[in-house]
């Protein structure tokens, strides 16, 4: 995997994760996460084993239910590339 801009938006779909959730769930920051996405940014050769491992065990998990994570069918149905954030109004 060459982790390109539409991988990593792949990877995160297939976790279901938020950018923001993506951010922490590898300790960076969300500006790497969005940058990588739009291919302004390159994924750091210290990360790819990091997303390698995290993408092998999402397909594993995948092809053990034989179906897509129902986060990816959702967010990829509707054309979102991450679940809103609602704003709370007092």
């Amino acid at each position: 995997m060459n982790y390109t801009a539409a991988e990593m938006k792949q990877l995160r779909y297939r976790l279901g994760y938020s950018q923001a959730e993506m951010a922490r769930c590898l300790n960076l920051q969300l500006s790497h996460i969005t940058g990588f996405e739009s291919g302004s940014a390159q994924v750091p050769q210290e990360l790819k084993s990091r997303l390698l491992m995290i993408f092998n065990q999402v397909e594993d998990c995948a092809g053990r239910v034989q179906r897509r994570p129902l986060a990816e069918v959702i967010m990829k149905e509707r054309g979102l590339s991450q679940l809103p954030d609602f704003d709370i109004i007092e």
